[in-house]
């Protein structure tokens, strides 16, 4: 993984997280103002939401640190065609 996509990957999971977050708080909100089946439907989606966003918020966490793994890895090997074993080729 470079560092472009280690930076998108890193992006679209904080996404998702904030997508979840915002989805759970209108969820409360629709509970609040309902009752009856329509209370326990929105009240048991809030739960599987809540499950969702805790699974998104511990991906999050994986993509970044395998990101910074990643990064510090590449950094350490150096930019590809930077190796000291590359061949140049000679220009006359």
């Amino acid at each position: 993984m470079d560092a472009e996509t280690g930076t998108r990957a890193m992006r679209a999971a904080q996404d998702l997280v904030e997508f979840l977050r915002l989805a759970q708080r209108a969820l409360e909100r629709v509970a609040q103002e309902v009752h009856g089946v329509p209370f326990e439907q929105a009240d048991q989606a809030a739960l599987e939401l809540q499950r969702v966003r805790q699974l998104a918020e511990r991906l999050r966490t994986d993509i970044e640190r395998f990101a910074r793994h990643e990064a510090a890895a590449a950094e350490e090997r150096g930019h590809p065609l930077r190796r000291a074993s590359d061949h140049h080729p000679q220009f006359s």
